[in-house]
């Protein structure tokens, strides 16, 4: 029934114009350092974000959003075992797992660069490090004005030299499960897959926001890949089977939305 939004990033520190011999660590500054430190002021270990005014706008589920949830499947152990983990960022259990995967926001490094990744060793300081993050938004969060929070946090926490390059901002989308059109979607999902799951919000994100928020019209993802599919991970994968039954899916709804309209 939507997506979460996101706010991609990339902060950037430059302390010297060359890489130096790691010795000169005593009189020049290393941005990895500077990076990390400045890294650390933006989450806990919990994984709360700890930007002022970041979840301001941020709102409680609805009644029937949890209703959703709570009958919705997960299998924390199974979950646990193909990405070989053994616990939850939070030692989050139970509902809060699914409650965080559709209306919590995120900061995610998603890689970090600096230095020297080379065989061997190389004792070397850095001139520049860089980091990519992605924040992953709720329903109300404006990526652009959460963009402003980041920059003015970065400011006052003294870090004001650190670049930042906006490389995406999408607004989160949410449709109403009361919505008629819903129904004419899981019915077509019922005929192609035999039943159907109904889901809040998808934990990643997506171009629905134009026609939730712009258009004020309803917009529903189908998901047509296996719950364990990799995704953004060497062997990403799809069933055939699976895409046979999504196309037909695709095909009913505009059929059930044609005939109720």
């Amino acid at each position: 029934l939507g997506m979460k939004g996101l706010l991609y990033v990339e902060l950037s520190l430059r302390e010297s114009k060359m890489d130096a011999h790691s010795s000169l660590a005593v009189l020049i500054k290393n941005p990895a350092w500077r990076l990390v430190e400045a890294l650390k002021t933006l989450r806990d270990s919990s994984g709360k974000i700890l930007i002022k005014d970041w979840y301001k706008e941020v709102q409680p589920l609805a009644k029937s959003d949890i209703k959703i949830l709570r009958s919705f499947p997960f299998d924390e152990k199974e979950f646990k075992k193909e990405y070989g983990i053994k616990k939850f960022l939070g030692n989050k259990t139970g509902l809060e797992v699914k409650k965080s995967l559709v209306a919590e926001p995120t900061c995610n490094i998603a890689g970090i660069v600096s230095g020297y990744y080379g065989e061997g060793a190389k004792t070397v300081l850095p001139a520049e490090a860089r980091v990519k993050i992605d924040f992953r938004l709720v329903p109300k969060m404006n990526p652009k004005k959460q963009a402003m929070r980041l920059k003015r946090h970065l400011v006052e926490k003294g870090f004001g030299d650190i670049e930042i390059k906006i490389y995406h901002g999408e607004a989160a989308a949410r449709t109403n499960p009361k919505h008629a059109f819903v129904s004419d979607v899981t019915d077509a999902a019922r005929r192609s897959f035999g039943k159907y799951l109904l889901s809040i919000s998808s934990a990643g994100t997506g171009p629905m926001h134009a026609f939730t928020n712009i258009l004020k019209a309803p917009a529903i993802a189908i998901g047509s890949t296996h719950v364990f599919s990799r995704i953004h991970s060497p062997n990403e994968f799809t069933r055939i089977d699976l895409l046979k039954k999504a196309t037909k899916c695709m095909c009913l709804i505009l059929d059930n939305f044609a005939r109720s309209n």
